[in-house]
């Protein structure tokens, strides 16, 4: 396990069942730290660019609305990360990422999960071989 103050390298033991299933273990290599950064923002402007669209509609039905665009966006920065490297059926190098806005329990040895939160609480996997993301999850109440 590596850690530093805002990100944490998790055990494979970790990841959620659904990717373990057919998966193995494998290191987080110093340059994937950069490849599944790079992916993250792909998603994240992906995933704001459509919280603008909805923003503006809900803004145009709402207009006393207090609601600020910000309240809506992820921004990476802030985040705290932990990362979770396997290899998944098909032998692709991946990353399951969870961020979260501040540190909850025993984050550098645990994956946190929870229920609502918002844009505070979400997940990503990342495929570093296809460049793909997969199960981009905010953790919003539905």
């Amino acid at each position: 396990m590596i850690s530093d103050s805002k990100m944490v390298i998790l055990p494979f033991s970790e990841l959620p069942v659904r990717y373990r299933m057919q998966s193995e273990a494998r290191p987080l290599g110093n340059s994937e730290f950069g490849e599944a950064e790079a992916l993250l923002e792909k998603a994240v402007s992906v995933y704001n660019e459509k919280r603008t669209e909805d923003f503006v509609t809900f803004m145009a039905e709402n207009p006393a609305s207090d609601w600020a665009q910000t309240d809506l966006y992820i921004e990476p920065d802030r985040y705290y990360r932990q990362y979770i490297p396997y290899t998944n059926e098909k032998g692709d190098r991946c990353v399951w990422m969870n961020l979260f806005c501040r540190p909850i329990g025993d984050w550098k040895t645990h994956r946190i999960h929870v229920e609502g939160g918002g844009v505070c609480f979400f997940s990503v996997g990342l495929n570093l071989d296809t460049g793909k993301r997969f199960d981009f999850i905010v953790n919003e109440k539905k």
